[in-house]
């Protein structure tokens, strides 16, 4: 995928630079259709040709050809402009190889800082309130990172902690934070993000309960396990998500508890297609207020259908 941006419409993850493309083409020996030959011959442009000042005229010669009357100098200023103003907000376009590749070094090392961050006791207490620490089976980062299935249960010793923290009150909606691969991103938005959603959902009238389970080195499965030990009719998982963007998202998994028969479903190896998930959450993408809105009536909708994720309407 080639895609200029810090997050792609799938996955948000780092892909092919749309400056490989010429590489690419040569190592493979492969061309051009014959339309995009045609086409930069007509426009005097040479296979690869990206620097700002031709793709200025090139913004200049499309909004003549679309009927603007301004000076073919006045398009190329705005042109130039509009280019100026995406690549301040992250997008690599029409600049030289050096900042690309300094682009992509940063992006880099903000993964590789998102990857191994930590939860910050201080955002937790403010965000959450009470609240219980417990561990998925990956026993540190490298691990997390190198066995996925490792972070997606919680340790036994922990499931009995979180079990005795519950005492007999299980149902409701539960609320699980996990740092999953980016806790910087946790730790930048939880604040903004949990304490009104709570607020929301007991304006709502829904059953939350007030204790947040906070995983260590957590996985969305992770949080489906919680569910199951304490027998939860709804969950609310908030985790850290998408390093290798440069940006620091959030994304909150919302998943319903009973099948058709009513019957808890909670299982690790529960089908990602019964969870619906609200993404991109941070304040270039959906600003976190706005995102608990979204996940405030996502529940509602979730209780009233009794269904969640691809069934969901």
């Amino acid at each position: 995928m080639a895609v200029a941006g810090n997050a792609d419409p799938m996955l948000g993850y780092l892909t092919t630079s749309f400056r490989d493309h010429q590489g690419l083409r040569q190592q493979n020996q492969a061309a051009l259709t014959p339309a995009m030959q045609k086409w930069q011959s007509e426009n005097s442009l040479r296979s690869g040709a990206g620097d700002i000042n031709r793709v200025a005229t090139l913004y200049a010669r499309y909004a003549k050809a679309g009927g603007d009357s301004r000076s073919e100098s006045a398009l190329e200023t705005e042109g130039i402009q509009k280019m100026d103003a995406l690549r301040e907000r992250g997008l690599d376009i029409a600049g030289d190889e050096s900042a690309s590749q300094a682009r992509v070094d940063r992006i880099y090392e903000h993964a590789r800082r998102a990857l191994f961050a930590r939860l910050e006791e201080g955002v937790i207490t403010d965000a959450c309130g009470s609240h219980v620490r417990v561990r998925s089976g990956a026993v540190d980062r490298d691990e997390y990172v190198a066995h996925p299935a490792a972070g997606e249960r919680v340790r036994e010793d922990d499931a009995a902690t979180l079990l005795r923290a519950a005492g007999r009150r299980h149902g409701g909606i539960r609320v699980v934070v996990s740092d999953g691969l980016n806790a910087d991103a946790i730790n930048e938005h939880l604040r903004a993000l949990l304490p009104p959603l709570r607020r929301m959902l007991s304006t709502d009238g829904h059953d939350v309960h007030q204790t947040v389970t906070v995983i260590e080195n957590g996985r969305v499965r992770a949080g489906y396990h919680v569910a199951g030990l304490l027998e939860a009719d709804g969950l609310i998982h908030v985790i850290g998500e998408r390093p290798g963007t440069g940006l620091n998202t959030v994304s909150a998994y919302v998943t319903y508890g009973r099948d058709t028969d009513g019957r808890l479903r909670w299982d690790p190896q529960l089908d990602h297609s019964c969870t619906t998930a609200v993404c991109g959450i941070h304040p270039q993408g959906k600003p976190p207020v706005k995102a608990a809105e979204e996940i405030a009536r996502t529940v509602g909708r979730m209780f009233e259908q009794r269904r969640s994720g691809v069934t969901l309407r």
